[in-house]
């Protein structure tokens, strides 16, 4: 039972009644009805109230550590935000704190908690949710057909946002495969349903991690002027407070002048990526990219 959920804590409430207004009148057998009553009444006072008030100060408590863990990891704080998610068995088991730690650069562990989730049941969304990230975590590995196979997965259940469109779209780019299957998945991507019913700064972040991404895959297709449009709208529409954002989409733009042949601003965004996500696995991507492309970044 998963009593970081508001809806489970109800139904505990519901339950405990249950329990003392139909089930027990079974167990104890029908006495006269003030003497039944009276009895339902003491039980209920003795044992409901605390079942129900632990029950409810576990879900306030599981909450309040997700929302001080997400706030840590807008910062770019894994370590904190690590520390916060371990402190309560319910939470170092959520789907979240495998999501911190792969963007934390550390997939092994991420995949520990992500592939003890995805057997147990739950809502397509939240299914396709774990799937995608997985896929995602597998492709830090190196392991690119186990992660397509995640991701076809996912995108059979749900991709209403058409996250697991546009993750199928790295997915290309990465191997540097296909760039325009890239381009007409990322469309695809935001063409999704849902998109458009998001608050508009969620809604915006999403496009520009996308549009960052475009702008590789145009690159790649040789479309230059519209590549720097691609990266131009998405650095316009990012949100400057997530910090694993903002070097992903310089990590991205990064890559997509290196395909341009322009090294000098590559290097720019690299170590602009590598500065604002320094203990972060994007960081670390940027410091890679700047290692790879060494040799035709001239020198200050």
């Amino acid at each position: 039972m998963d009593i970081r959920n508001r809806k489970t804590v109800l139904w505990m409430w519901v339950f405990n009644l249950a329990m003392g207004l139909i089930v027990l009148p079974l167990l104890i057998g029908w006495q006269s009805n003030l003497t039944f009553w009276t009895q339902v009444a003491k039980l209920c006072l003795i044992l409901v109230p605390p079942i129900l008030i632990v029950a409810t100060l576990l879900w306030v408590v599981a909450n309040a550590l997700l929302r001080r863990s997400r706030v840590a990891l807008l910062r770019g704080d894994y370590e904190k935000a690590l520390s916060l998610t371990a402190r309560m068995k319910s939470v170092s088991q959520h789907d979240f704190r495998a999501y911190i730690l792969s963007l934390a650069g550390r997939p092994d562990e991420a995949e520990k908690i992500i592939g003890k989730l995805i057997p147990q049941s739950a809502k397509p969304a939240d299914q396709a949710s774990r799937l995608a990230l997985l896929a995602d975590i597998r492709m830090d590995q190196g392991r690119w057909e186990d992660a397509r196979q995640s991701l076809d997965m996912a995108m059979r259940l749900d991709d209403a946002l058409g996250s697991h469109s546009s993750t199928l779209a790295e997915w290309y780019l990465l191997q540097n495969l296909e760039p325009q299957k890239a381009l007409d998945l990322l469309e695809q991507a935001n063409g999704a349903p849902h998109l458009a019913r998001l608050e508009p700064t969620a809604r915006n972040g999403i496009l520009a991690m996308r549009l960052a991404m475009k702008s590789l895959a145009l690159a790649r297709l040789g479309k230059h002027p519209d590549a720097e449009s691609a990266m131009a709208e998405a650095q316009a529409i990012a949100d400057p407070g997530y910090v694993p954002g903002m070097a992903l989409l310089d990590w991205r733009i990064g890559m997509a002048f290196a395909a341009m042949g322009q090294p000098a601003k590559a290097r720019e965004h690299y170590q602009k990526a590598a500065a604002t996500d320094p203990h972060g696995k994007y960081g670390r991507l940027a410091v890679r990219g700047l290692e790879d492309n060494g040799r035709s970044i001239p020198a200050n």
